[in-house]
């Protein structure tokens, strides 16, 4: 009886450790605030007018981070920065100025969605987001359902699927 008692006082132990990591821990993540300012000065804009059209904190790789989408009246930007440490992972600065027009970005999430055979209010959207890619305007689109992380290259002039790829992330 006394070993019984000793190995479920033993795992309490560790599980209230974990529980006390996991709550320490996270206190060390930067806000969606702070994630904003360190892009909008690696950006260095004078007159700061932006205009932030998404802001997503996720997990990519094990890591924490922050996607943030926004503009000024020249450029948009895309930036990744990880929540913990807040150097910045990924910026992306394009020209608004000579591009030809995009797609609105529902039509092309009703592309995506029809292709996937989903119902977009089944999903979990995590990044709807353009990037250049060879020089053409990319929608990169990643959304979960049940368990599998769908991520979809569309090209932003056209509409045309360019790449799908599934991740069953129970498989991991």
């Amino acid at each position: 009886m006394k070993k019984i008692v000793i190995v479920i006082c033993f795992i309490f132990l560790i599980l209230i450790s974990i529980l006390l990591y996991k709550y320490f821990d996270s206190k060390n993540y930067i806000s969606s605030d702070i994630a904003k300012e360190i892009a909008m000065k690696d950006v260095s804009n004078k007159d700061g007018n932006y205009t932030f059209n998404s802001v997503t904190y996720t997990n990519e790789n094990d890591k924490y981070i922050y996607i943030l989408e926004f503009s000024d009246n020249n450029n948009l930007y895309t930036y990744k920065i990880d929540a913990k440490n807040k150097k910045i992972i990924y910026s992306n600065r394009q020209s608004l100025t000579n591009n030809k027009e995009y797609m609105m970005e529902d039509d092309i999430l009703e592309i995506v969605f029809k292709h996937a055979n989903l119902n977009k209010n089944d999903c979990n959207l995590i990044s709807n987001l353009v990037i250049l890619e060879d020089n053409i305007p990319i929608y990169n689109t990643v959304f979960y359902y049940n368990n599998i992380r769908y991520e979809y290259k569309t090209n932003a002039l056209t509409g045309s699927i360019i790449s799908v790829s599934k991740l069953n992330e129970n498989t991991n």
